[in-house]
């Protein structure tokens, strides 16, 4: 039997381009990448690997909590680092956003560059 979803687009957030925050597919919500940026000016928020970190999960946060989701519900997460030295750094910011340890699946690779000269950008998938 199959069952057909009608996607939702969410607008809310940030963008620097032609692409939507958020679309909600049934139990599932899909986050573009997001960049540490600081939703009221548009400016990212670089002044540490662990300040943009920060800013990133603050802006995953908002959009999923626009849709009744919060990090317990984030299954798989995409993390690029414009310079792998920063790992460690990051990783110890992104392991405290998810409660109880319980982490998702994860990819990090390290690119040649990000939108905005970003250091990190994160995408997740969520499930509920």
């Amino acid at each position: 039997m199959s069952r057909a979803f009608a996607p939702k687009y969410i607008a809310e957030g940030t963008t620097i381009g032609p692409y939507t925050p958020a679309v909600r597919v049934g139990n599932f919500l899909f986050l573009s990448g997001q960049i540490g940026l600081d939703p009221a000016s548009g400016n990212l928020k670089a002044d540490s690997i662990e300040t943009e970190t920060r800013q990133v999960l603050r802006n995953i946060d908002r959009l999923l909590r626009a849709e009744g989701f919060d990090s317990s519900n984030v299954i798989s997460a995409s993390v690029y680092l414009r310079e792998m030295n920063n790992f460690a750094r990051m990783n110890a910011i992104y392991g405290s956003y998810f409660p109880q340890g319980k982490y998702p699946v994860r990819t990090t690779v390290a690119v040649a560059d990000l939108p905005k000269r970003a250091n990190v950008e994160i995408a997740v998938i969520a499930y509920k």
